[in-house]
């Protein structure tokens, strides 16, 4: 369950990213009208430990959250465990990067201001010696919330990474099958795409709780949907809550899938 994304590049030393998306900590708080009976067991603090555990235990260079770390209902004994996560995983030398979900309110969002994360939205950050640039951008209903990136011409940055929280549009599945369109809110990538297509290498968006590889109809750059990190849909519990494995190389984006049990 793997996909490359290829380009003629110098050589570069691997990198490797942990990327997940829509852990939702404090989702078992929701009333339970909201939610099928069998989700109200679910505790999405147990599955955000083992998402960085992972990262730990792989010795990765980065973890990148693509949104809705929390849900809109939390405790305090949430925060305290998202924020002890986070810091041990940074003090195991793996910083934890973030953009903000439509899900994640004040109380959360205070949480991860508090650190040692750091908040991804309307920034572009580089690794590896600047080989590798990721951006990010805060859910926006529809809109772009910050600035988009530019292109940089720089023959030394081999990767460009764009990590959202919309529903993009128009996302299409890898038969070109049209894929998540009922959402109002989509996000229109056409037209920042006509500019970026050719350098940007990979789009990662959370939001979406069916966790899928995809593409914008019409453009080469490959859509990453990053998928639930539990089983949080209302109608279905085949979500497949997984975690992604980003290992760049040379210019060489293997990604690879893990579900989590």
């Amino acid at each position: 369950m793997d996909f490359d994304v290829q380009r003629v590049t110098p050589d570069s030393g691997p990198l490797q990213l942990l990327v997940v998306g829509d852990t939702h900590v404090g989702y078992r708080h929701r009333p339970s009208s909201t939610k099928p009976p069998w989700a109200q067991a679910v505790d999405n603090r147990r599955t955000f430990s083992r998402c960085l555990t992972r990262a730990r235990d792989l010795g990765i260079d980065t973890v990148v959250h693509a949104g809705d770390v929390f849900d809109h209902e939390i405790t305090q004994a949430d925060t305290d465990h998202v924020h002890e996560e986070i810091q041990r995983t940074h003090d195991a030398g793996i910083p934890f990067y973030f953009i903000h979900g439509n899900h994640d309110n004040e109380a959360g969002n205070e949480t991860l201001r508090r650190g040692p994360g750091i908040h991804l939205g309307g920034q572009t950050i580089t690794l590896e010696q600047g080989t590798v640039r990721i951006s990010g951008l805060d859910y926006g209903a529809g809109e772009f919330l910050g600035p988009l990136p530019e292109v940089v011409v720089d023959e030394d940055l081999l990767t460009s990474i764009l990590v959202l929280h919309n529903t993009p549009y128009p996302a299409v599945d890898e038969s070109g099958s049209p894929i998540y369109r009922n959402d109002p809110n989509h996000l229109d990538l056409r037209e920042f795409l006509d500019r970026a297509d050719e350098w940007l290498d990979l789009i990662v968006s959370g939001h979406m709780h069916v966790g899928s590889r995809a593409s914008i109809a019409g453009y080469d750059t490959p859509l990453l949907v990053t998928g639930p990190t539990a089983e949080i849909s209302t109608s279905t519990q085949e979500n497949h809550p997984s975690t992604w494995l980003l290992t760049i190389s040379e210019g060489d984006v293997q990604i690879e899938r893990t579900e989590l049990a």
